[in-house]
């Protein structure tokens, strides 16, 4: 009786227009994923720190490397502010900072062109870029 009342307000077009919605907000996923399948071969991946909105420090991310370094007020941050960044191989994260919600702690390890990791009340930001190294050119993710 009570889903009655509630089945008699919809309408067949309020069906279709509700599993198109669904299945278009897979779109994005699929955008992604087919980008990173079409990464050519001999693209360098690169970590790049920016501090408020001033690129700091550009790491290229390869096989072996290894690398811990801490982003303090010498770098831009406002006051006691510091950022604990460690580079493991072709990944990269926040390891710790004094921020109040560490949601880049939180976000763990990225790799892939694209993906980003920010500190906002550091106004800290590492993302992703794939670099073409034969033709030095700045692959743009979507």
């Amino acid at each position: 009786m009570f889903l009655e009342k509630y089945r008699k307000m919809i309408r067949p077009f309020d069906v279709i227009l509700v599993v198109l919605l669904m299945l278009g907000s897979f779109i994005p996923v699929g955008i992604f994923a087919w980008q990173h399948m079409n990464i050519p071969e001999g693209t360098q991946i690169y970590a790049i720190i920016f501090i408020n909105g001033n690129e700091v420090d550009r790491f290229r991310l390869y096989e072996g490397a290894e690398f811990l370094y801490t982003y303090t007020s010498e770098h831009g941050l406002v006051g006691n502010q510091f950022n604990l960044v460690e580079i493991d191989g072709e990944r990269i994260r926040v390891k710790q900072d004094n921020s109040p919600d560490q949601i880049g702690v939180r976000m763990g390890w990225i790799s892939l062109p694209g993906q980003t990791i920010i500190v906002l009340p550091h106004g800290f930001l590492i993302r992703i870029d794939a670099v073409d190294a034969i033709e030095d050119d700045i692959i743009i993710p979507f």
